[in-house]
């Protein structure tokens, strides 16, 4: 039976190893995994594979111009899955000084939730909060809105001139025409970095979840049709495993509110939450004892591994007390959640300062200014 990969969709991938088989995704190999060592979505093999990553790292190395594209839906607040994506994309602006361009969904969250462009600002500038939060520099990003970016919106409409239906089709299935119009929008966001407005073609990278490669395949064909009239570079991309929702069923998702941590729950919430995440713990406490759990089912296990523990020895001492039996999984929440909740506390201070500066970005976004010819 073949698989397909949806963007919109909240189902988990069972098996990832297929992917690289029926889509053509490419293995980091040591040297390059080795470089990005630095951060543990790398080095714990979360970000898993790539498209012509090793060719924005070449360039990056010979010192020509790189951009970091990626975007976010604003149909809610942040949640664990939406800061994964962030964290990466301010890793890689830094490791590669490289422009960050961050679009806001907004067309999207029209065609796909039915929020008008009122209700997505106001997430918006949350969402951005978080950003500034979770280190973004400001000064060498472009924030903007889908709806206001009249060179995206000007690419959607020439790329919809070489897309036809089947196209659209066979990579989405039967959609709406909105949630075409939105496909086409995104490939606009992510080849907008290389106009002349923006200094010209230049290699840059998506990161993005793997459900999301729909997305860059289109892209990428797109960027070949235009190649001739544009000088664009086939952009690059990363893709991240999925972070599973609280009830380890789906992947986490806004559609699913009581089963996400988002980055404005409060001590209470984050209480009431991780109690009922599941985990792999045995029938009984006895049992429990003498024949250990399983981390690798565990959902708590996961969040500590993609998010809170930035140390790997902290992270196999949590798994050699769930093998050995050594904690109970009560026992171990509780451990967690402190750990948690200190940081949700430092992360809740920096947000609500950067709030006013996530304010202005979307009031009065300013785009990189455009360099000087010698």
């Amino acid at each position: 039976m073949k698989k397909e990969l949806d963007p919109w969709s909240t189902q988990l991938i069972s098996d990832y190893d297929y992917l690289f088989k029926e889509f053509g995704l490419q293995h980091f190999d040591a040297k390059l995994q080795k470089k990005l060592s630095g951060h543990r979505l790398y080095r714990r093999g979360i970000v898993f594979a790539h498209r012509d990553f090793d060719q924005f790292v070449q360039a990056s190395k010979n010192k020509q111009p790189t951009a970091v594209m990626t975007g976010i839906k604003p149909s809610g607040e942040f949640h664990l899955g939406s800061k994964m994506t962030a964290e990466e994309i301010i890793f890689l602006q830094k490791q590669f000084n490289s422009r960050l361009f961050y679009a806001i969904a907004d067309v999207e969250a029209y065609a796909d939730n039915g929020l008008n462009f009122q209700q997505s600002h106001q997430n918006a500038v949350d969402n951005v909060a978080d950003l500034l939060a979770l280190g973004l520099d400001p000064e060498k990003t472009f924030v903007y809105k889908q709806s206001e970016n009249m060179h995206v919106n000007n690419l959607a409409n020439i790329f919809a001139r070489k897309t036809t239906l089947n196209t659209l089709e066979a990579l989405y299935g039967h959609q709406n025409l909105a949630l075409y119009l939105a496909v086409l929008t995104q490939a606009g966001d992510i080849l907008a970095p290389q106009l002349d407005a923006f200094d010209g073609p230049k290699h840059t990278v998506v990161p993005v979840g793997i459900d999301q490669d729909p997305h860059i395949r289109f892209t990428r064909d797109l960027s070949a049709k235009f190649k001739d009239e544009f000088g664009f570079i086939t952009p690059a991309a990363t893709f991240h495993k999925f972070f599973r929702a609280l009830n380890g069923e789906t992947k986490m998702s806004k559609r699913d509110p009581l089963n996400i941590m988002t980055l404005n729950d409060d001590n209470v919430l984050l209480k009431k939450k991780l109690a009922n995440a599941l985990t792999g713990g045995r029938a009984t406490a006895e049992e429990q004892r003498r024949l250990g759990a399983n981390p690798y089912v565990c959902v708590v296990f996961e969040l500590m591994k993609y998010h809170f523990y930035d140390d790997d020895s902290a992270l196999k001492d949590m798994e050699q007390d769930c093998k050995s039996g050594k904690l109970l999984c009560g026992e171990c929440k509780a451990i967690r959640l402190k750990h948690i909740q200190e940081y949700y506390k430092k992360h809740q201070e920096k947000k609500k300062k950067a709030r006013a500066q996530a304010e202005q970005i979307l009031e009065q976004p300013i785009a990189f200014k455009k360099k000087k010819s010698n």
